[in-house]
Formats: C-alpha cells, sequence, structure tokens
C-alpha cells in the first residue's frame, strides 16, 4: 500500500481496485490520499478483473489487490476478458501460501497452478518487503499483459545479514564444490538458505536457486540447473501444476540426465499457523535439510546416468 501510494505521486495513470477488502489489503492510505483513483466493487472480484481490463484500454495502470483464494474466482475473466485481448493489469496477490489463522478456505497454494495456464502471464514472488516494492514497480513499467506479484500475510521472515536483492529473474547462491542444487521462491527461500548454511557445516554443500520471476522461467535456470548431480525443488504451494512441475519440465526438456525431486503442498492445509502449517508441509528449515539428506543417498547423478548412456552407445 506504501510502495503504490509512492508511485501514484509520480504516475497519475495508477489506480487500485479492491473487492470490499480495503483494510485487509492494505489499501486505506491510497484510498484515502487518491479518492477518484480508488475503486471499492464491492464482494465482485470477477467484476474487478474486467473492469480493471477496461481501465488498461483507456490508458490507466490498474492494481487490483485480491487474496489469493478469492483470485480462484476470476479465472474466466483473466483469461477471457483480459489475456485474449493483451489488456495490461497488475494482480496484487495477498495471503499468497499458506496463511495463518484465516481458514482452510483462504490457503493461498492454488494460484500459480491456475495462472500457469493462462497465456502471457508473468507472475513475480518476492521474498522480501524489499524485493516486494521491486516486483511490483516491474510489474508495472517492465510486462506488456498481465503481471501478478504474490506474497503472504504478515511479516516478513528474518532476512540473512548481507542479503540483497536484485532485479535479475533469477539469483544463485553457490555452494562451493556443490552438486545438489535446491530451487525454490518466496518467503521459504530464507528457510532452504538457511538449511543450506546448516547442510554445507555438516559437510554437504549444496547451491539455492531462488525464482524471483515464476512465470516465464528464465532458460539460464535450467542451464545452471543440468550441470548438478540433483535438484530439489521446494514450494509453498500445490504440487500439482505448480511451479515445481513446471521446472521439472523445462529441465527435462533442457536434455537434463540427473535425479528431480519436488517438495510441495498435497491436499488441501487445514487451519494453522504459518511455522506449523510449513512443518505439516515439510517446508521449514528442519524438513528441508532432511530431504536433501535423503535425496543425496539416492541414485541418479548426472555423472552416473552419462556413463551409463555412453555405455549403451558402445554396446554390439
Amino acid at each position: 500500500g506504501d510502495t503504490l501510494c509512492e508511485l501514484a505521486r509520480e504516475d497519475a495513470r495508477i489506480c487500485a481496485i479492491t473487492a470490499a477488502m480495503q483494510g485487509g489489503t492494505g489499501l486505506s492510505r491510497f484510498a484515502a490520499e487518491f479518492p477518484q483513483r480508488f475503486f471499492d466493487v464491492g464482494i465482485a472480484e470477477e467484476h474487478a478483473v474486467t473492469f480493471a481490463s477496461g481501465l488498461s484500454r483507456n490508458g490507466v495502470l490498474p492494481v487490483f489487490a485480491v487474496y489469493s483464494t478469492f483470485l480462484q474466482r476470476c479465472y474466466d475473466q483473466i483469461l477471457n476478458d483480459t489475456a485474449i485481448l493483451g489488456q495490461h493489469i497488475v494482480l496484487a496477490v495477498d495471503r499468497a501460501g499458506i496463511v495463518p489463522d484465516d481458514g482452510e478456505t483462504h490457503q493461498g497454494i492454488f494460484d500459480v497452478p491456475f495462472l500457469y495456464t493462462i497465456p502471457g502471464v508473468t507472475i513475480y514472488s518476492p521474498a522480501s518487503f524489499e524485493e516486494l516494492r521491486i516486483h511490483l514497480k516491474q510489474a508495472l513499467y517492465d510486462v506488456k499483459g498481465i503481471a501478478v506479484v504474490r506474497y503472504p500475510k504478515g511479516e516478513e521472515f528474518p532476512v540473512p545479514e548481507g542479503y540483497r536483492p536484485d532485479y535479475k529473474p533469477f539469483t544463485l547462491f553457490r555452494g562451493r564444490n556443490a552438486r545438489i542444487l535446491l530451487v525454490t521462491y518466496g518467503r521459504i527461500t530464507f528457510s532452504v538458505l538457511e538449511a543450506a548454511e546448516q547442510l554445507a557445516r555438516e559437510g554437504l554443500p549444496v547451491s539455492v536457486l531462488k525464482l524471483n520471476r515464476l512465470r516465464p522461467i528464465d532458460s539460464d535456470c535450467y542451464r545452471l540447473a543440468r550441470t548438478f548431480d540433483r535438484v530439489l525443488f521446494f514450494e509453498e504451494g500445490s504440487r500439482i501444476g505448480g511451479a515445481g512441475e513446471h521446472f521439472g519440465t523445462g529441465l527435462t526438456e533442457a536434455g537434463y540426465w540427473g535425479y528431480y525431486e519436488i517438495h510441495a503442498i498435497d491436499g488441501f492445509v487445514p487451519v494453522c499457523k504459518a511455522a506449523s502449517g510449513l512443518h505439516l508441509c515439510g517446508l521449514d528449515t528442519d524438513s528441508i535439510r532432511e530431504a536433501v539428506r535423503a535425496a543425496e543417498r539416492r541414485p541418479g547423478s548426472v555423472s552416473e546416468k552419462s556413463e551409463e548412456a555412453e555405455g549403451k552407445d558402445e554396446a554390439p
């Protein structure tokens, strides 16, 4: 909300839309400062998307702030009223991932799978407040079609000392002599980095690939990932249709020979606190570390597969 106000002071085209969730989406300050550019359409998320598309067609930069679970109602409007017309709107997707206290129906774990099916959608997933500011600007000014910025409820996870966000589609944290790559995005990036640090102290170095932009995934990600023996994807979202599955497909198409594994959410998540929900889904630091240890013991390295393939080529 604060960043949107800052941007709106400099750009009169920016407007904000909510569906009866002004306070919940952090738009109260925007509504007070820019009443002529703030629109509450009531409990009508479908209309909010179509309305945003209409504004865009008339030269406006609309930002629709909406909970992940409520965005599910808008699939048809995103697809037919916006994407197929090539309109530029920004979807600020609040309550993405595991949502503390709001209830089982409010868990924001399905937006990535259904948005991935819509052509031309760009998805950003910041891990910190500073990255949220960066990605919101990118969504407004660097994307031509539908831009999505998804972020969780509540405070940011503790940011590691020395961590600096960048404006690139991905960030690689290299582990010395690492043969295992952990791929992730969003707030659990910091849990993955913490697990990587613990594993390094235990004598198992790993590298971490953070996806700042989930869609489209930069092709260099596959080029980097295919050099590792094992690749593990950790995702705070639905496993079926999620970014992990799409990354695995791209990795396979890039000719990857190694071992690939996805750790994400299967099924529904009950009412819970964020920490307990992440533990339940195997996405907290301890679970990530144990998953890497288990994968390290499984066969399927790049070198093993390459030698096997060479041997087949030489056979009579």
